[in-house]
């Protein structure tokens, strides 16, 4: 049987997960939920407390070095693709897919998230790996699980981030980011 939005919907049905205010303000659609599982982005766990949606992520903790007056890179908010928005203000970060492991990922959402190619880098070392659960804001009412690989990047001064204080990226799904430097 292949997972659908229909089959998801009946699933999280079945153990009471509401989703009626998914889509709406900063909540994300069943369709998102759909395809995260569907690219290996994250899975959903049932156990004895219910069913749980699992996301191993990379945090990145990029201080600004050429001009540390303006401090770490945030991800300041998102523009989703029907024109929604959400506030972020929170370290650069990226989902892990089945297989990658947390340097690996790390590497390709740099690339994707914040065009920083490998060579870019600097100096790159692995901080601790966090446990964190509660609800999301993306899912309300879907318990969660975030697995958390934090590292710290230093970029080599020829790098093009260092220099703009504001810059956006789109991703391939149409979601609009927008990045800041922030103390």
């Amino acid at each position: 049987m292949v997972l659908n939005s229909s089959l998801l919907q009946k699933l999280l049905h079945e153990f009471e997960v509401d989703t009626q205010f998914w889509g709406i303000r900063e909540a994300k659609t069943v369709s998102d939920l759909l395809s995260e599982i569907l690219e290996d982005e994250s899975y959903l766990r049932i156990d004895k407390d219910g069913i749980i949606r699992v996301v191993e992520i990379v945090k990145m903790f990029i201080p600004n070095v050429l001009y540390p007056h303006r401090g770490y890179l945030l991800e300041w908010g998102q523009y989703f693709p029907d024109g929604r928005y959400r506030e972020r203000k929170q370290n650069p970060a990226g989902k892990i897919k089945r297989g990658e492991s947390p340097e690996e990922a790390l590497i390709r959402e740099a690339q994707e998230e914040l065009s920083i190619n490998k060579c870019e880098f600097y100096e790159l070392s692995a901080l601790t790996t966090e446990l964190e659960s509660g609800s999301s804001r993306s899912y309300p009412g879907l318990s969660c699980l975030y697995i958390v690989h934090g590292f710290n990047m230093i970029l080599g001064n020829e790098s093009e981030v260092y220099s703009k204080s504001e810059f956006t990226k789109t991703e391939k799904n149409g979601t609009k980011l927008i990045f800041k430097w922030e103390k």
